[in-house]
């Protein structure tokens, strides 16, 4: 009953018999005597297995005891948005809570704050006075235009006239993110998962710096047109 990776166990009263890859028998003794064999019933089950430490050899069996499954959501791709990444805004944690995390746990944005304090607007701006990419001054009107006139394949001069001048009324008219409906949160972290990422990140390294991301989609429902993603990115100071 015995094969190369296998080890067969016989037992006696006394003793406890195994034999090793190489078939050779190998004596394990109970580690009890006759004195403590009347008392302690609990050590008669102790085996001594120093004799064949080196000898015996041990297969580990790999056993699945269960499979858990969590599901999560559907992951779209946006490889062919055109994706905007503005330059860097440093903040500090409790600035960046009191803008996007007023309501505790549930992000939004805190338009009292602003009113409270004017001189603050500038942190989430469209106006090409405080956003830039790559250090050039952004222009939100050129790049939703520029975006369309590429992906229909013509020039704006081909757009009619009057959508024309209706997307740039629209498009003009959003200064900064208090422009933005916000009822148009399609999805967001919770304050505490934002900490816990933080938190997570830093166990790995002291010299983390965070940059926590709000991402406004710009959609149209004309054919042909991908969507325009404006990146604000804020980078965390202490």
């Amino acid at each position: 009953m015995s094969s190369k990776n296998s080890l067969s166990v016989f037992s006696d009263a006394s003793s406890l018999s195994c034999y090793n890859k190489n078939g050779h028998s190998i004596i394990l003794n109970k580690s009890y005597n006759d004195k403590n064999d009347t008392n302690d019933t609990n050590n008669k089950n102790d085996i001594n297995l120093d004799n064949c430490c080196n000898d015996v050899v041990l297969d580990k069996v790999y056993i699945d005891v269960a499979v858990v499954c969590q599901a999560y959501n559907e992951i779209n791709i946006m490889c062919n948005d055109h994706i905007i990444i503005l330059d860097e805004i440093d903040v500090t944690i409790e600035t960046f809570q009191t803008i996007f995390y007023p309501y505790k746990d549930i992000f939004g944005l805190n338009k009292d704050f602003f009113l409270n304090n004017p001189e603050m607007i500038q942190l989430i701006s469209f106006l090409p006075e405080y956003r830039s990419v790559n250090k050039v001054p952004f222009n939100l009107l050129e790049e939703i235009i520029g975006n369309i006139e590429t992906d229909l394949g013509v020039l704006r001069n081909c757009f009619t006239k009057d959508s024309l001048v209706e997307l740039t009324n629209e498009i003009i008219s959003i200064k900064s993110l208090l422009d933005i409906k916000c009822c148009s949160v399609l999805s967001s972290l919770s304050w505490n998962n934002v900490l816990d990422i933080i938190n997570n990140y830093s166990l790995n390294s002291s010299n983390v710096i965070p940059v926590l991301i709000v991402n406004i989609v710009f959609k149209t429902p004309t054919q042909g047109v991908k969507d325009t993603i404006i990146r604000f990115q804020y980078k965390i100071c202490k």
